[in-house]
Formats: C-alpha cells, structure tokens, sequence
C-alpha cells in the first residue's frame, strides 16, 4: 500500500513538473524571434543615434543576453517547483495544474495564501514571502544583473536614513535591488523600506505583493513614520516621470518634483544619502508611451519597448544588462533649526544640489563603460 501511494505521489509530482515546464517553454522558447528582434534594435539605433551612442549589442553579446534570459528561466522553475519532500495533500492542491497566462492572478492568490505570516507591520511587510523571494532575488542581483555596489558604507548602522536615487524600468527593480544589496553588504544587514508609486496599486496583485516584500504606498505621512521608526528609507523623486524615460533620454534625471524629499529630512532630522543606479535604463528600452487607453484605466501608461508587445509574455522580462549602484557619502539635516521644511529657497536649493550631484556621478561612472551588458 505504501509502494501504491508513492507512485501516486511520483506521479503527480512528475505531472506538476511538466504543467510548470510547459507553462515556462509558452514563455521562453522564442530563441530566433529574440534574435530578430535585437538585430532590429541595434539596426534601429544606428539609424536614429551617431556614432558616439553607445552600441546596443554585438553578436557575441546577444548570445550572452540570450543565454542569461535562460538562466532567468531556469531560476523560476527551480524557485517555483515542488520539492521532493512535499506532502500529497500538497500534490492534492497542486498550483500548477492548468497553469496558463491566462490565469495567473488566480494562481498567485492560490500561492500567497501558503505564503503568509499571521502577523504583518503595519505596512504589510510580511516575513515568510521575503524569505519566499529571496532565492530569486538573489539570482537577479549576483547572477542576471551581477550588481556591484560601492559605497554601503555611507548609509548609517543606525537610525533613520532617506536613501534618494535615479528611476527607471518600468518596475520598482532598482529599490528591490538596493534593499537586497543593503541586506547581504551592509555590516548591520539593514532592512530597507522603499516608496511604491500609486499606479503599481492598479494592477491586480503588483501593489499587495510589493507591500509583502517592504514596499510602501509612496506619500509624505508613510515615509516619515518609517523614518521616526529608525527605518532606512528610499525614494525616488522621479516618481513616474523617471520610469516612464524613453530610451533616448536614457540616465538624464527627469525633474525632483517639488522637493519632498528635502522637506521630509528638515522635518526628521534624518540624514540623507544620494544614490546613482547605472543599469536600469536598459533592462526595459522604452521606444513609446500609449496613454490614452491607460489613464481609462488607472495607470499613466502602457510601455512600448523593443521586445513589448511583440514577443508576447516574453517581452515582459526584464533584460541583463550589467548594474551598479554607488552610494554617495550623507547629507548631514542635523542642524536645521525647526520650521526650516517652510523655506521655498532652502528645499530648492537643496534639491538641485542633490539631483546635480547624482546627474555627475551617473555620467562619470558612464564613461567608463564598455558594454551595456558587461559594463
């Protein structure tokens, strides 16, 4: 009898295995679509940039891009696939049965019911799925992007501290990279927060899980009780500007809104510390904007990338370029008597000072590099 139910269990986790394998070749078994795809990229460029643009990709490095995308592949099959210890009860209740693009929200409920803590902060942060994501994410920041950062020094062991950076492609990468690079880097293993703009909140499941890993609702009220909590925070003054860049205004800063960000270190005292992303840009190259369906539907708008819409579900995923992140030494707020926050000039000032000094740093480090993709 126990022979028998082990068969079944073989059996059903042999058929587990196939249901995600072929959900996943759907994805990513468009190897000469791919090809054409970047061939027209770089054909593209040439025709619209001179010669001192940056190539996009040669040959020899868009077999690496393709095979890097296949790791990425590998990684979420091997992140999501049952172990072989699981129960079959489990089995019984198996995610992947039926899995299609069709049905993903569903399935993604179904997964997040089993990977809740039965106590949250109140921001929703959850424990049990960041430990959940963490192999993942891992993968992303040492192997997909190979993410180096310089300077994790700079942000304080201790306190609150406003990180503020450069934003881009499409979706929140950069934060969850730096809070990951401040997790395993930093001598006091920090756990960084980070803003979420509004529009993330649209989507059926995007706002939810960001908050399970530590992102927050972007506003002026959750930053400073984060940061009167001693948590690091970070933020993107951006905002949706910053993600939504085309190609050609690649890594040149969009405006720093109104100069929030100033406002809430003069009101917190809390240190604030520049940060320069080299990376991102190109993970997404956005060639358009379609906006007027978009805002019907409650999001600024909808990329149009190189590979999206055209290679289908496969043009979602993000693509390796080479990373790093710099952290610059912390502006020191300590001394700014109260009601300081209220002077226009002072926020002003503060803030291009702040945005010049990342605009530098992204087009020193920039200068340096060789490759998009080996930097």
């Amino acid at each position: 009898m126990n022979q028998s139910a082990n068969q079944k269990t073989n059996h059903s986790h042999n058929n587990s295995n196939e249901n995600l394998q072929n959900f996943s070749n759907q994805i990513f078994n468009v190897r000469r679509m791919l090809i054409e795809q970047f061939n027209r990229i770089e054909k593209d460029l040439q025709s619209k940039f001179n010669n001192n643009q940056e190539k996009f990709a040669t040959k020899e490095e868009l077999y690496s891009v393709i095979g890097k995308m296949q790791e990425f592949r590998h990684e979420i099959e091997k992140t999501l696939m049952p172990h072989e210890d699981i129960s079959e009860e489990s089995i019984a209740e198996d995610l992947f049965t039926g899995l299609n693009p069709f049905n993903l929200r569903k399935k993604y409920h179904e997964l997040s019911l089993r990977l809740r803590s039965e106590e949250v902060d109140p921001f929703g942060y959850d424990p049990i799925f960041d430990k959940f994501v963490r192999p993942l994410l891992d993968f992303f920041y040492i192997k997909y992007w190979r993410v180096e950062t310089y300077g994790i020094s700079n942000i304080p062991a201790e306190g609150p501290a406003l990180l503020v950076g450069n934003h881009s492609g499409g979706l929140p990468y950069d934060a969850t990279m730096l809070k990951l690079a401040v997790q395993k880097e930093h001598h006091m293993h920090r756990e960084l927060r980070f803003m979420v703009e509004d529009f993330l909140f649209h989507f059926p499941f995007l706002g939810s899980l960001m908050n399970r890993f530590g992102g927050v609702r972007a506003s002026q009220e959750n930053a400073q009780q984060l940061l009167e909590n001693n948590h690091p925070v970070v933020v993107f003054p951006e905002g949706v500007k910053g993600l939504g860049k085309l190609y050609r205004d690649k890594y040149h800063l969009a405006r720093f809104g109104r100069g929030g960000f100033i406002k809430l270190c003069l009101r917190t005292r809390a240190p604030l510390v520049p940060v320069a992303f080299i990376g991102p840009e190109e993970i997404h190259p956005m060639l358009a904007r379609e906006t007027v369906f978009s805002r019907m539907i409650g999001v600024p708008y909808t990329p149009v990338t190189w590979t999206f819409p055209w290679l289908g579900p496969l043009g979602l995923v993000p693509l390796p370029s080479k990373w790093s992140i710099h952290i610059l030494p912390s502006v020191d707020f300590s001394n700014f008597g109260p009601g300081a926050e209220n002077d226009r000039v002072l926020v002003y000032k503060m803030s291009r000072m702040i945005k010049e000094q990342i605009q530098d740093t992204i087009v020193d480090k920039l200068k340096n590099r060789r490759s998009i993709w080996f930097g």
